[in-house]
């Protein structure tokens, strides 16, 4: 055997062991579906306690009142809201939780709070992408308060959603 194919034969072993036949030729490995469930949900932003005791005369303690915001489906479920930025913002505004809303919500396997993705106002004119802007710095944000850019001051906004098509 001359010194190109022992060359060869050496490649091809050390290729083999590197890469089996069995990873080459195998089923591409199925994507795995995210760890959360994402929805809509209609219905009105109350406070958790307020609800309980409305809806099941479950009461709590005074100081537990305004503590834990959640939506209350327009089917009577209580889904209690992770307050983060976009969750914090019916605390902050008073009038969110004066609308009935649809809430585009991430909720987690075994978990009962949501994770608020996007807020709608259901009015009787329309469905309402609702946001906070800011005109001088031209840019949107999710909760009442300054303008992160600026420090201005920002509006309550509400731009209508166009209906889908119907053939």
């Amino acid at each position: 055997m001359n010194r190109w194919h022992l060359q060869t034969l050496v490649l091809f072993l050390v290729t083999s062991l590197m890469f089996p036949a069995s990873d080459i030729f195998a089923e591409p490995v199925p994507q795995e579906s995210p760890p959360y469930a994402t929805k809509s949900i209609r219905g009105r932003v109350v406070w958790l306690a307020e609800a309980m005791t409305r809806l099941h005369g479950i009461k709590s303690v005074p100081e537990a009142g305004e503590r834990v915001l959640a939506l209350e489906s327009d089917d009577g479920k209580l889904y209690p809201i992770v307050e983060d930025i976009r969750g914090r913002a019916f605390r902050r505004d008073e009038r969110l939780r004066k609308m009935k809303v649809e809430l585009l919500v991430r909720q987690y396997p075994g978990l009962p709070p949501v994770q608020i993705l996007r807020v709608f106002e259901l009015a009787e004119d329309g469905k309402y992408d609702v946001d906070y802007w800011c005109e001088i710095c031209s840019i949107a944000m999710f909760e009442l308060k300054e303008c992160e850019c600026c420090q201005g001051p920002i509006e309550f906004r509400r731009q209508k959603v166009a209906e889908p098509a119907t053939e």
